[in-house]
């Protein structure tokens, strides 16, 4: 089974490309890690097709999206002649976590966040330890 799902966020504006009789973006996707404060995972993932077509036509640079795909190793000798692999996520399902407009308006979107009660006066989420929790 190969079957790769991840959330996050777009690291750079996309560009889509013709691959003879489809179109094609690669990007890269940076992922938190959840139990690990400033940790982050970079994913290079390639989107083919439709889904290709409707990332650039709705996300860009900061865009929320979660992937559904599967992992692809390609293997090759690069110019010094040296073996080399790169493994890549293929895009089979896209959503959109947020649109191309919401990611592009930091600063409307951290006025949210200071709003929102379970955030800490900097617009940050509260850092609550294990030690804190009742249980």
């Amino acid at each position: 089974m190969n079957l790769t799902i991840l959330t996050g966020r777009i690291t750079k504006d996309l560009e889509l490309k013709d691959a003879g009789k489809t179109q094609v973006t690669n990007f890269s996707l940076a992922v938190d890690n959840p139990f690990k404060k400033d940790d982050v995972s970079f994913f290079d993932i390639v989107a083919f097709g439709k889904t290709a077509e409707l990332l650039n036509n709705y996300c860009g640079k900061g865009s929320k999206i979660g992937i559904e795909g599967n992992l692809k190793q390609d293997r090759f000798e690069d110019k010094e002649g040296n073996k080399r692999s790169v493994v890549r996520v293929i895009a089979n399902r896209v959503e959109f976590l947020d649109t191309k407009e919401q990611s592009q308006q930091n600063g409307q979107t951290k006025q949210q966040a200071s709003e929102n009660p379970f955030n800490n006066a900097n617009g940050g989420p509260i850092d609550i330890q294990d030690d804190d929790l009742p249980f």
